[in-house]
C-alpha cells in the first residue's frame, strides 16, 4: 500500500474511532428521559452526571496528548479506544446517579485521546494543502457517530432494552481495535525524546491564541451533544421512535460542516493565502453567523428549531476542523498532540463549568435562555483568536517559538 493510499486509510480509521466515540459518549443524552424516570433523576442529577464526565475529560485531554506524543498513537490509540469501550459497556449496568455518574467518569478518562492522535497524524501525514480536508474527514466521525446515535440507540432501545443501547457499541469499539494495529505504522522512525513541558508551551502566545477560544467554543458543541436530545423530547415532545427518525438531522449538517469547512480553508491556501489566515478567516465567519442559534429556543415549531440547529451543528463543526488544523499548521509535530491536548482540556473544562450553569438556567429560565447563552459564545471566541493570533496570521508554519 503506497504513502499516498496509506494515509486515506489511516485518514479512513480515524474517522470509525471517532464514530465510536461519539455513539458511545452520546447514549446516555439520548436515553436521558427515560433514565431520569427509571432512576428518579432531577436536572441537577443529570448536570452532575454530565460533570463527572468532563471532568476526567478535561484532565486526560492534556494527559492524553502527553501520552499519544510519548507513546505514539499506535499503542496509545489501542489503549484509550479499549478503555472508554469497556467503560461504555459498564454503563449498561448502572443501577443509579451515583453509578451513572461512576461509569461516565471512566468514559472520560479514554474518550479524549483519540482527538491529539488524530491531530498528530493529520500532522505527519498531510501537507498543509490537504490536512484541513483531512482533519476535517477524521473529525467528521465526531459528526457521523452523533448521527447514527438517534436510531441506533433508539432501536437497540425499542430492541433489547436501555442496557444493551450501551454494552453493544461498546462491543464495537473493541472491534477497531486489530485494524488500527495491523494498518497503522509511524511515517517516520524517529527516535523519541521528551516533549515540551507544559509551563514552557504555556509561556507561548500561540499556545495560548488556541486555548482561550476553546474556552467559549467547546462549551456549545456539549450543549448540543447532550441537551438536544432532551430538549426535542422534553419540549418539544418527540417520542423516543420519533428521535430515531429525526434527532439525527442536525449531525448530518454537523458532519457536513467538518468536511466543507475543512475543504473550504483548503481551498484559501490553494488560492493563495497562508495557512493560518486560511483558518482564522473561515473561524471568524463562523463567529458572525453563530448567534443565530438562539433563534432554536423560541422557534414556533419543532421543525423550525431542528432547522436552526442543523446550521448551528454546521458551523461549529467547521470551527472544530478549522482549529484543529490551525494547531497543526502552527505548532511543530512533536509537540501537536500535547497542544492539542492543552486546547481540549480548556474547551472540556470550560464545558464541565457550563453543565453546570445549565443546570441552573433550563431549570430557571427554561431552554430559550440556555440557546441565547450558547448563542453568544463562538463570536466571544472569534474575537479573542482573531486578537491574539494576530501576529501569526501572515507567516506560513513557524508561528511557534521555540521551546527550548
Amino acid at each position: 500500500m503506497t504513502d499516498n493510499r496509506t494515509r486515506w486509510v489511516i485518514a479512513g480509521l480515524l474517522c470509525a474511532a471517532t464514530i465510536i466515540n461519539y455513539i458511545d459518549r452520546q447514549t446516555l443524552s439520548i436515553l436521558s428521559p427515560l433514565l431520569r424516570k427509571e432512576f428518579n433523576l432531577s436536572e441537577y442529577d443529570y448536570s452532575n452526571i454530565v460533570t463527572a464526565f468532563l471532568v476526567s475529560y478535561t484532565v486526560m485531554y492534556s494527559v492524553g496528548g502527553r501520552v499519544m506524543d510519548a507513546l505514539g498513537v499506535r499503542l496509545g490509540l489501542v489503549l484509550s479506544l479499549a478503555w472508554w469501550s469497556v467503560a461504555t459497556m459498564l454503563t449498561g449496568f448502572a443501577r443509579g446517579a451515583v453509578s451513572l455518574g461512576a461509569f461516565r467518569f471512566l468514559l472520560g478518562v479514554g474518550e479524549p485521546c483519540v482527538y491529539p492522535a488524530g491531530v498528530k497524524v493529520c500532522g505527519e501525514w498531510f501537507p498543509p494543502n490537504l490536512r484541513a480536508t483531512a482533519a476535517g474527514i477524521f473529525s467528521s466521525g465526531s459528526a457521523i457517530g452523533a448521527l447514527l446515535a438517534p436510531p441506533v440507540v433508539a432501536w437497540l432501545t425499542l430492541q433489547f432494552g436501555w442496557r444493551y443501547a450501551f454494552i453493544i457499541p461498546g462491543v464495537m469499539g473493541l472491534l477497531w481495535l486489530p485494524a488500527w494495529w495491523l494498518i497503522y505504522r509511524p511515517l517516520a522512525v524517529t527516535t523519541k525524546v521528551a516533549g515540551p513541558r507544559w509551563r514552557d508551551l504555556l509561556r507561548q502566545r500561540t499556545v495560548w491564541g488556541l486555548l482561550l477560544p476553546r474556552l467559549f467554543s467547546d462549551p456549545v458543541w456539549y450543549f448540543y451533544i447532550f441537551w438536544l436530545p432532551d430538549y426535542l423530547q422534553r419540549e418539544r415532545h418527540l417520542s423516543l421512535k420519533e428521535i430515531g427518525i429525526y434527532g439525527w438531522i442536525p449531525f448530518l449538517f454537523a458532519d457536513l460542516g467538518n468536511v466543507g469547512g475543512g475543504m473550504l480553508s483548503d481551498w484559501l491556501v490553494r488560492r493563495g493565502m497562508t495557512p493560518a489566515r486560511a483558518r482564522i478567516a473561515v473561524l471568524v465567519g463562523v463567529g458572525c453567523l453563530a448567534p443565530l442559534g438562539a433563534l432554536a429556543g423560541i422557534a414556533p415549531t419543532a421543525a423550525t428549531a431542528i432547522a436552526v440547529t442543523c446550521l448551528v451543528a454546521f458551523l461549529t463543526q467547521c470551527w472544530a476542523t478549522n482549529t484543529a488544523t490551525l494547531a497543526a499548521d502552527i505548532i511543530p509535530n512533536e509537540a501537536a498532540a500535547s497542544v492539542f491536548g492543552l486546547m481540549g482540556t480548556a474547551g472540556s473544562l470550560a464545558g464541565a463549568c457550563f453543565a453546570q450553569l445549565l443546570g441552573y438556567v433550563i431549570s430557571t429560565f427554561g431552554y430559550p435562555a440556555a440557546f441565547a447563552l450558547a448563542a453568544l459564545m463562538h463570536p466571544c471566541a472569534a474575537t479573542i483568536l482573531y486578537f491574539v493570533l494576530r501576529p501569526v496570521r501572515e507567516r506560513t508554519v513557524d508561528a511557534y517559538e521555540s521551546l527550548s
